[in-house]
C-alpha cells in the first residue's frame, strides 16, 4: 500500500534560537543510551537493596542501599519523547501496533517465568500464586481487579504505556494532524497531563479511582514531561516554558507520591534527558569500546526491566541461605543475573516477535531501512534511539 502523501497544512512557526545541537550526521547519538542505562540501573539496584529487605526481610542488609524510585519514572519520560518522534513520522494504526508488538510478547513470556519462578519459591515458603493471578497478570487487568496480585510490581509501567500509547494513536487518527499541527494544542495537552493526575490522585472515587489506578494515570506527568521535551527540541516551546513544565511535572510526581528524595532524582534526570534533547551528543564517553557496550545494554534495557525484580529476590535468598553470598558479591550476582535473563528475553523474544508481528505482507523493502530501525529501540516505545542524527542540509521534519 503506498505511503499517504505528506500533508500541506504548514507548521507552526519554530521559535527562534538555536536549541538543537546534533551530533554529526549519520551517527548514532550516545547520550540517549547512558541515560536507559544509568534509569535501568537505577532500577535493579532499588530493587536489589531496598525493596528486596522489605520483601525478604530476613535477606542480610547489603552494602549499600538505594532507595530512590525514579529509575522507572525516567524510562517513562524516555518513552514519552520516543513516542512523539515517531509518531510524528507513522500512520497512527500501524505505529501503535509496532508498539503493542515490540512490549506485549515479552511481557507475557516474562510473566510466565515469573509465575514458574515464584511457584518454585513458594514450596520454601514463599508467597504461592494462583491461576488467577497468572490470568490477571497475562490480561493487564491486576490493577484493575484487587484480587490480583502483580507477579512482580515493575509491570506498572505496561498499562500505563499501552493506554497513553492508544490514546495518542485514537487522538490523532481521529483528530488528523492538522489539529495537532496547531501551536496552542500540544503544549495545552501537556500541561492537562501535569494537572490531570493530581486531580485524580487527591479527588477520583468508584470508577473513575478504578480507571485511574487501571491505567496509572497517576503518572501521566511523566508522558508530559517527555513531550514537552519533544515541544522544545521542535522549537514549538521556548526553554523557559520547557522549564516550567519539567518543574510542574516533577512537582506532582512529589505531590502524588510523597517520596522527596526520589523527585529530586528524578529532576536531575530531567535535566539529562533535556542535555540529550537539546544539545549536542555526549562524544567524550566515545572512548574505546565504551559506546559499544552501553549501546547493548541500552538495546535489553526492556528485557532486564521486566527480569530484574521478582527473579532477582529469588536468586539474592538462594545466594545467601544456599550458597553463603552476600554483600557485594551477591549484589553483582542478581545484577549480573538481570542482565543475562534480559539479553535471552531481548534476543529470542522481544526483537524475533516484534520482527514477526510488523513484518509487511507486500511492498518493497528499502536496503538497510529496516536493519537500522533495529539497531536500538527505546524502553518500551519501540522508538529508535535517535539511530542516526539529521544532516544539517537535508534536516528531519515532522507532520504531528
Amino acid at each position: 500500500m503506498p505511503a499517504a502523501p505528506p500533508t500541506t497544512v504548514p507548521a507552526a512557526p519554530p521559535l527562534p534560537g538555536p536549541l538543537l545541537q546534533p551530533a554529526a550526521s549519520g551517527e548514532r547519538r550516545l547520550s540517549w543510551d547512558v541515560i536507559r542505562v544509568l534509569a535501568v540501573i537505577s532500577v535493579v539496584v532499588q530493587h536489589a537493596t531496598f525493596t528486596a529487605q522489605g520483601v525478604m526481610p530476613w535477606l542480610v542488609a547489603p552494602p549499600v542501599t538505594w532507595g530512590v524510585e525514579a529509575g522507572a519514572n525516567t524510562l517513562m519520560v524516555i518513552s514519552a519523547y520516543f513516542v512523539c518522534v515517531t509518531l510524528a513520522k507513522r500512520r497512527p494504526g500501524r505505529w501503535w501496533w509496532q508498539r503493542i508488538a515490540r512490549l506485549l510478547p515479552a511481557y507475557l513470556v516474562a510473566v510466565v517465568v515469573t509465575y514458574a519462578a515464584t511457584l518454585v519459591a513458594a514450596d520454601f515458603g514463599y508467597w504461592r500464586p494462583g491461576v488467577r493471578d497468572l490470568v490477571g497478570n497475562l490480561l493487564l487487568v491486576q490493577s484493575f481487579d484487587p484480587a490480583v496480585t502483580y507477579m512482580d510490581h515493575s509491570y506498572w509501567t505496561l498499562p500505563l504505556q499501552i493506554g497513553v500509547f492508544t490514546l495518542a494513536a485514537l487522538a490523532l487518527g481521529l483528530l488528523g494532524r492538522e489539529l495537532w499541527r496547531h501551536p496552542v494544542v500540544l503544549p495545552t495537552l501537556a500541561w492537562v497531563g501535569v494537572v490531570v493526575p493530581v486531580l485524580l490522585a487527591e479527588c477520583a472515587t468508584g470508577w473513575l479511582a478504578t480507571l485511574s489506578n487501571g491505567f496509572v494515570m497517576w503518572r501521566w506527568q511523566l508522558f508530559a514531561i517527555g513531550l514537552a521535551m519533544w515541544l522544545a527540541s521542535r522549537r514549538r516551546i521556548s526553554l523557559t516554558h520547557l522549564a516550567a513544565l519539567t518543574a510542574a511535572g516533577v512537582l506532582a510526581e512529589a505531590v502524588i507520591s510523597p517520596d522527596v528524595d526520589s523527585a529530586i532524582v528524578l529532576a536531575l534526570a530531567c535535566l539529562l534527558v533535556a542535555a540529550a534533547t537539546l544539545g549536542p551528543d555526549w562524544d567524550f564517553l566515545r572512548v574505546g569500546p565504551l559506546p559499544r557496550m552501553i549501546g547493548w545494554l541500552a538495546g535489553i534495557s526492556y528485557g532486564v526491566y521486566l527480569m530484574n525484580q521478582q527473579i532477582g529476590y529469588f536468586f539474592a535468598w538462594l545466594a545467601q541461605d544456599r550458597l553463603g553470598i552476600t554483600g557485594w558479591g551477591r549484589l553483582a550476582g542478581v545484577v549480573a543475573l538481570a542482565v543475562f535473563l534480559g539479553w535471552l528475553l531481548t534476543r529470542f523474544v522481544e526483537t524475533p516477535a516484534s520482527r514477526v508481528l510488523t513484518r509487511r505482507r507486500a511492498g518493497p523493502r528499502q536496503p538497510g531501512k529496516d536493519e537500522a530501525a533495529s539497531m536500538s529501540r527505546s524502553f518500551s516505545s519501540g522508538a529508535p534511539a535517535e539511530i542516526r542524527t539529521p544532516n544539517g542540509e537535508n534536516p528531519r521534519t515532522t507532520t504531528l
